[in-house]
């Protein structure tokens, strides 16, 4: 009687190590791999390379589908790359009866931005930083551009507000009717 009840005890203890054994294991398709886009491109590029071979070899394939689907995907990779390419920062420019103001929002309320004005030129300096769950990204950024030719460059006054950068440049003592209308940015929509 006392062996059966250690055969039992052994059964039921390799019967519960069995229960444990498999509720710890996972089905490997079903575990989610994190999107890897360096392997993707090379899996890209692969892929376009066999399709030139076997056309080329064999002369197998439509011409006009032959990198077809590999455009929609290369560019579906590569939007996801240079997502992080997106401005820093947004600036317009407000004209009043005493000068021009150039208003900078940042994209992040922490960011640091450093602007520079002399007589003649702006320029703005500064990091942006973007944090995921698996990695960080910090890209610097500088842009330069000229003062307007009817303000004075010599006596700006900077000023911040409801968390935007204002860059104040008077007019220049000039006759009323030698102020000219700064030029549009290229891709901005003119009214």
């Amino acid at each position: 009687m006392k062996r059966m009840y250690i055969t039992l005890s052994v059964i039921f203890i390799a019967i519960v190590w069995a229960f444990g054994a498999l509720s710890q294991m996972t089905d490997p398709q079903a575990q989610q791999q994190p999107f890897d886009r360096m392997k993707r491109r090379m899996e890209l590029r692969e892929e376009m390379h066999r399709r030139i071979r076997e056309k080329l070899l064999t002369g197998r394939g439509d011409d006009q589908n032959l990198f077809k689907d590999l455009e929609q995907e290369f560019e579906d990779t590569m939007s996801d790359s240079f997502s992080g390419l997106e401005p820093s920062y947004k600036s317009e420019w407000i004209e009043d009866k005493n000068g021009r103001t150039l208003v900078i929002t940042p994209k992040d309320p922490n960011q640091k931005i450093n602007i520079d004005v002399n007589a003649s030129v702006i320029t703005i300096k500064g990091e942006s930083q973007e944090k995921t769950a698996t990695t960080s990204m910090v890209s610097a950024f500088s842009n330069t551009f000229p003062v307007p030719d009817d303000c004075d460059g010599t006596k700006v006054k900077m000023n911040s507000k409801d968390g935007k950068l204002l860059v104040e440049l008077p007019y220049k003592k000039l006759k009323s009717n030698q102020r000219t209308p700064i030029s549009p940015i290229p891709g901005e929509v003119e009214i």
